[in-house]
């Protein structure tokens, strides 16, 4: 009887305390529910700083042969450094004594670059440097001293595009780059040609280097079926006043540019790729002032030690007066082939009568052709790893000083060539590259060069050439006048623009 009792009590007990226990229960699970919900919100909340955190952190792009582009999340700033680098082996004929070396390596670039940039770009700072130069450039100042630096650009670019679409870019400062042709390819780290052509690389304009000034461009603005890939309007003085030192005189130089693709926005293989420009040079020849970028006309040979000057009037050899170049270009992009000609004509005044007056004209001819890569036959890039670019160009330079006649000046002195007034050369090249990773390549350049006369007892260039000997100890050479030559060049190539 006890037990059953005792077994009510215990029953009794249970059932009594069985809402309590489920109460617990609940209020513990709604305890777990309520921390679930603010272990979610602090969760959705550290996600949202996150973002937040994330979305203030600059932002990393790289595109090669750009650079890396480190720019703010409000684009308020970016900064941008690259470097273009270009080691060369030379095999040149000739004479070792002068340069002509065989199995050195030469620094054809070494250029760091740094981009500044505030408000969305609107103000860049253009800061590059030209190591491969250390200080040994033109730049003079009022006493005729060399005091070139290491710069390569030192300019300010004002973005006025992107305020309004039809203003242009705006480059200022004391080192300015103006447009010439892109027919005439160069040193690139994408192009097969070793160098620019040999007149406008030798008569002042070469790169386009201004040691100060204002350009203004207009790029990449749309135009009927086509679009302008540049319209250039420039006063600066190129080739002269390097660093921005003054070429003490107020006659400034100008200089224009404009390119077209008339088809570019059409869907045809043939004509897409179809470029037309015209680059032109106007230089104010001031005899009177300590720099003339177009002081005289040189043609010298490509190389970086013991370059070979081919055709020269003298420094300081022309007369006062408008100098003109003026430079036709075409290029015609097919696929993987790229067709490309260009002619340069080169005028010099002489208002006093006192020097003769000068010309040149020119023209060049050549071939890109990406010939494999991984992707397969005719195709490939500079941003192409395992490409394969072969390239040619012939081009022919003529040259001539008229003196004496009108002029009253003989040749031989004044600063003209002692021994001929007209040169005719010649150069034929053929390039093959490969892409090792994208704008890295190496290469093999072979130049072939043929003058109609080498016989300049100034500079020694037969001899030095190898194409006549010297007689004894004297500037006589067995060279007999008029006489011309040729001779090879080979140039073993690693480039590389980050």
């Amino acid at each position: 009887m006890k037990k059953r009792f005792l077994g009510l009590g215990m029953l009794s007990a249970f059932l009594l305390a069985a809402p309590v226990l489920a109460q617990n229960v609940d209020q513990k699970i709604q305890a777990l529910e309520q921390e679930l919900l603010q272990l979610k919100e602090q969760q959705i909340e550290l996600k949202k700083e996150a973002t937040e955190a994330a979305a203030a952190m600059p932002n990393f792009s790289y595109r090669p042969g750009n650079g890396l582009n480190i720019e703010a999340a409000d684009k308020s700033w970016s900064f941008r450094p690259t470097i273009e680098t270009y080691f060369r082996m030379l095999f040149e004929e000739g004479r070792d004594q002068v340069g002509r070396t065989n199995g050195e390596i030469m620094g054809r670039r070494f250029r760091p670059g740094f981009f500044f940039c505030i408000n969305n770009c609107l103000w860049e700072l253009e800061a590059t440097f030209d190591m491969d130069g250390f200080g040994t450039g033109n730049a003079k100042d009022a006493t005729g001293t060399d005091v070139g630096s290491i710069l390569q650009r030192g300019a300010l670019n004002v973005h006025l595009e992107n305020l309004n679409p039809f203003l242009p870019t705006v480059q200022l400062g004391m080192e300015v780059s103006g447009s010439m042709s892109s027919a005439r390819q160069g040193s690139s780290a994408t192009g097969a040609q070793a160098e620019y052509d040999l007149h406008t690389r030798n008569n002042g304009f070469n790169t386009g280097r201004a040691g100060n000034g204002i350009i203004l461009n207009w790029d990449d603005r749309p135009l009927f079926t086509g679009r302008i890939s540049r319209f250039q309007l420039g006063m600066a003085q190129f080739g002269e006043g390097d660093d921005g030192l003054s070429s003490f005189t107020d006659k400034k130089d100008f200089n224009t540019y404009l390119g077209i693709q008339p088809f570019s926005q059409l869907k045809s293989f043939w004509i897409q790729g179809l470029t037309l420009e015209m680059g032109a040079w106007f230089c104010n020849v001031d005899n009177r002032a300590l720099q003339n970028g177009c002081s005289r006309y040189r043609i010298q040979d490509h190389g970086d030690g013991g370059r070979q000057t081919l055709f020269d009037t003298g420094a300081n050899s022309i007369g006062d007066g408008l100098h003109i170049a003026l430079t036709p270009g075409l290029i015609w992009n097919l696929g993987p082939l790229t067709l490309r000609g260009m002619a340069h004509r080169q005028r010099s005044e002489d208002d006093g009568g006192t020097r003769g007056q000068k010309k040149g004209d020119s023209w060049l001819a050549g071939a890109d052709l990406f010939l494999w890569s991984p992707k397969g036959f005719l195709t490939g890039s500079a941003n192409t790893a395992g490409s394969i670019l072969l390239g040619g160009h012939f081009e022919r330079v003529n040259m001539e000083i008229n003196c004496g006649g009108t002029t009253g000046i003989p040749c031989g002195t004044g600063g003209h060539l002692p021994q001929f007034h007209r040169n005719r050369i010649l150069l034929r090249e053929a390039d093959i590259w490969y892409f090792v990773a994208p704008r890295m390549s190496i290469g093999l350049n072979w130049l072939w060069y043929d003058a109609s006369n080498l016989d300049n007892r100034a500079n020694q260039a037969g001899h030095n050439l190898g194409q006549c000997e010297r007689i004894g100890n004297t500037a006589t050479t067995n060279c007999r006048v008029g006489a011309g030559g040729d001779w090879q060049t080979l140039f073993l190539n690693w480039r590389y623009t980050f």
